[in-house]
């Protein structure tokens, strides 16, 4: 439960100092305030206080023009998705929450050295496809909606304990499992980073992401585009080892889960009974001087669905191909056959049962043995369609999105010239 204490002038005035803004950027500030209404009178809501006003301007380095487009597009959102409402939507819609909850363990665990929320999130064990087919992007939008006004909520109440302005988290990110499957859940993450950047700026102190598979850099190559520069700039990712310390310099280990090397022995949530080690999906083999190496994926699903494989050596390079055999095919079928390369990545569509095999032929190389990763993974056509209807959602979103900012610089262009008009009389 939110604070009952009266929030003063006063007290804004004291943790507004503690922020050792210049001169320059105090002027712009109330600058801001003025020219967005804000009214002297503000209460400490999360909307038109001076902590949630600065982050909207410091998120754009300042630059007022762009704070006031989108702390306003800001405003409409909390409108057009009765944002205020969302404890009620979150009532109503327990079972949707308890879903996600389930499958996607994201959730605030003490605080850091600062006071910040300490934030873990295991993406890592996320079943994604599953995922998909129960929950809608639309749902989870709001879903994720609730979880940051909840996370601001925190915020708020920190700040008055601590007296002093508290508004972002240390984030731990584990990517513990990922695989192929995990591209599923892109259009979630999307959706999430969008949202994040648009209406919850600057609340990210620092991301660490842990236990980083070798499939990493391809998934976040997939959602980057999406994550606000100022975060890309805060994130920083490790393998299996090497992060502690970096840790430590935000969080005590007396509130670090034991789990990434602290001593509190809290139970993070997961996913129960998923298997997160990515071995059945995830591969490593070493293929000899003058040897090939062949790997087949069957599947029995008559309807059929889609192949996505993806492999990449340690060093050098090596000749591959991709064979597909259906259940009536009297021979295989070359789908892809490339020499001499280090990595590559693909996908193909059947529409039957039958059997996927790669090979990767190392024939050529008389000396050098090549360890490769590799991994195949399946997706079925019930899978395929809800991916589909989510993207088009996705579509949909960024079309009406779009039209709205144009429709916002035909007025602000209106709004120009009428005060050229009253200039110039």
């Amino acid at each position: 439960m939110e604070s009952k204490k009266q929030v003063t002038a006063e007290d804004m005035a004291r943790w507004m100092g503690k922020l050792n803004l210049s001169l320059e950027q105090k002027q712009k500030l109330a600058e801001f305030k003025e020219k967005v209404g804000i009214p002297a009178d503000a209460k400490f809501d999360g909307v038109q206080d001076d902590i949630t006003c600065y982050r909207f301007v410091s998120a754009k380095k300042w630059v007022l023009e762009d704070a006031i487009a989108q702390y306003k597009a800001y405003l409409k959102y909390r409108v057009d998705e009765k944002v205020d409402e969302i404890w009620e939507w979150e009532k109503q819609n327990k079972k949707v929450c308890e879903t996600i909850k389930s499958l996607f363990p994201l959730s605030w665990h003490g605080y850091d050295k600062d006071g910040r929320p300490l934030i873990y999130e295991n993406i890592g064990v996320i079943p994604a496809s599953r995922f998909a087919s129960l929950i809608t992007v639309e749902d989870h939008h709001k879903y994720h909606t609730y979880f940051m006004e909840s996370f601001c909520k925190v915020c708020r109440e920190q700040t008055i304990k601590l007296d002093k302005p508290v508004f972002s988290t240390t984030a731990i990110v584990d990517m513990n499992g990922a695989s192929l499957d995990s591209r599923h859940f892109v259009p979630y993450f999307k959706d999430m980073a969008e949202q994040d950047a648009q209406n919850y700026p600057e609340v990210a102190n620092i991301v660490i992401i842990v236990n980083s598979p070798w499939i990493f850099p391809a998934l976040y190559s997939l959602v980057k585009p999406f994550i606000d520069p100022n975060t890309r700039e805060k994130i920083i990712v490790y393998s299996s080892s090497g992060y502690l310390d970096k840790i430590l310099m935000y969080v005590d280990k007396k509130v670090l889960n034991h789990k990434y090397g602290g001593e509190n022995k809290e139970v993070l949530p997961t996913v129960k009974g998923l298997k997160v080690d990515g071995s059945e999906e995830m591969l490593s083999k070493s293929v000899a001087a003058r040897d090939s190496f062949a790997f087949s994926k069957e599947i029995t699903e008559k309807k059929g669905g889609k192949f996505s494989w993806m492999f990449m050596l340690e060093s050098l390079d090596i000749n591959y191909k991709v064979e597909w055999k259906g259940k009536k095919d009297k021979q295989s079928k070359v789908i892809v056959e490339k020499s001499r390369i280090e990595k590559d990545n693909g996908e193909f569509d059947v529409k039957t049962s039958g059997v996927l095999t790669l090979t990767f032929d190392n024939t050529f190389s008389y000396l050098t043995s090549k360890t490769l990763q590799y991994g195949v993974v399946f997706t079925s056509m019930k899978v395929l369609k809800a991916n589909a209807a989510i993207e088009a959602k996705l579509k949909k979103q960024a079309k009406k999105a779009e039209k709205e900012k144009l429709k916002q610089a035909k007025r602000a262009a209106k709004e120009a010239k009428k005060a050229e008009k009253r200039a110039s009389k």
